[in-house]
């Protein structure tokens, strides 16, 4: 649990950082952004315009309702006629944007038009309709010469303040519980960008201020949804390693010499074949997680199946394979337990059984061969070196296995 938290942390410092750094910095005068006031006051709409369009692309319907979300968010940011009088709505408002976002957060990416994905819109443009009821446009001018009043303002009167900040409590611990348990970069910026529509809430900024922010939580979500793609693309979901895309991407710049290893799960047909698809699985990531712990420089990829490479950038063969050996050998000695099919879900049940079967438990060692061939001589485009190390590895497996060849 220690390291999802740090890794947690460290997924959030981005668009909080980014958040704080922007808004001090156009609260403190810091940034004159006066000569763009027509273009930034249309600029939240249009990120928001990208943003959907961009996620239609990628299939990201849970995107487009945070994106109508955020535009809803945006309109509610304006003023009121009367502070005393319509208190209750912007505490209403604003817990119900905040149960809306977590709701959308936990969004399984189904058809935007279908029945849920359409009832889903139309909670969101009815809340906007019953905001607009009480809102009254804003001029350029009342923006920049800081005369509008936040709702934040009316909030503050309200006596709904506390339930507000337990709302608040309840949504960045909700958000935070879905980063942890399912890491992302769209997790984390969801996480960051009701942050910061809580700050907002709840400080004492112009309005000129809200928009730049509504103008960030659109490019951290844009951000979000281009880096979650690129991962889906060049990682592997299984082992979690960088997949083979991603691996004739780097070849482009290595440079003049480096060292290429393939390496093969030794019989894992016969494996799978009686142990299972699953336990399969669980060899693949045994097998990755100690490939992935290789020293020297090597980089861990999965090349396809039960097939990995390893590159060592600017290293020789012979500098390579010592560490390549203690890859091998760290498997090899390695006893993976083979779990009982009949084993019970709950985990106290679970462990009561483990203790009563332990003798019975079997364990299972597995073995990988290694091929491995350096940029030299007539070897110089990468798919040279690749396919030499291929032929060292078919080598290694004629040599009786659990070896390495060159």
């Amino acid at each position: 649990m220690s390291y999802s938290l740090q890794a947690f942390f460290r997924a959030i410092a981005f668009p909080v950082l980014l958040f704080i750094g922007a808004i001090s910095a156009v609260e403190m005068g810091f940034a004159d952004l006066t000569p763009w006031q027509d273009l930034i006051l249309q600029t939240p709409l249009l990120l928001f315009a990208a943003t959907i369009i961009l996620a239609l692309r990628f299939n990201q319907t849970r995107v487009i309702y945070i994106v109508l979300f955020l535009a809803l968010a945006w309109a509610n940011s304006g003023k009121v006629e009367n502070i005393d009088y319509f208190s209750f709505h912007p505490s209403l408002f604003f817990i119900s944007q905040l149960v809306v976002l977590m709701a959308f957060s936990f969004d399984q990416n189904k058809v935007v038009w279908g029945r849920h994905g359409l009832l889903r819109i139309l909670v969101l443009f009815g809340l906007l309709a019953i905001n607009y009821r009480f809102n009254h446009s804003i001029t350029v001018n009342e923006i920049l010469s800081s005369q509008v009043v936040a709702l934040s303002s009316a909030s503050k009167l309200s006596p709904y303040f506390q339930v507000e900040l337990i709302i608040s409590a309840l949504c960045l611990f909700t958000l935070a519980v879905r980063q942890i348990m399912k890491p992302s970069q769209l997790n984390a910026s969801i996480w960051g960008l009701a942050f910061g529509v809580i700050v907002i809430q709840f400080g004492d900024f112009t309005y000129y201020t809200t928009i730049i922010s509504y103008c960030l939580f659109g490019v951290l979500i844009i951000h979000a949804v281009l880096t979650d793609s690129y991962q889906m693309a060049f990682s592997d979901e299984l082992t979690g390693l960088a997949a083979r895309r991603a691996l004739l991407q780097s070849s482009i710049s290595l440079g003049k010499k480096y060292t290429v290893a393939m390496m093969d799960v030794d019989h894992f047909k016969k494996f799978n074949d009686t142990y299972g698809h699953d336990v399969g699985d669980q060899v693949l990531r045994l097998v990755a997680s100690k490939i992935n712990d290789v020293k020297g420089g090597g980089k861990a990829y999965r090349y396809g199946g039960e097939e990995f490479t390893v590159i060592f950038p600017n290293k020789s063969v012979s500098y390579s394979i010592a560490f390549l050996e203690q890859v091998r050998e760290d498997i090899a000695n390695y006893q993976m337990a083979i779990r009982n099919d009949d084993r019970p879900d709950d985990k106290k049940q679970g462990k009561s059984s483990r203790k009563k079967s332990a003798a019975k438990t079997k364990f299972v060692n597995v073995t990988i061969s290694i091929g491995v061939a350096e940029r030299e001589g007539n070897l110089k485009e990468f798919e040279q070196v690749l396919k030499q190390a291929d032929e060292a590895l078919y080598r290694a497996k004629q040599a009786g296995r659990n070896c390495l060849a060159e």
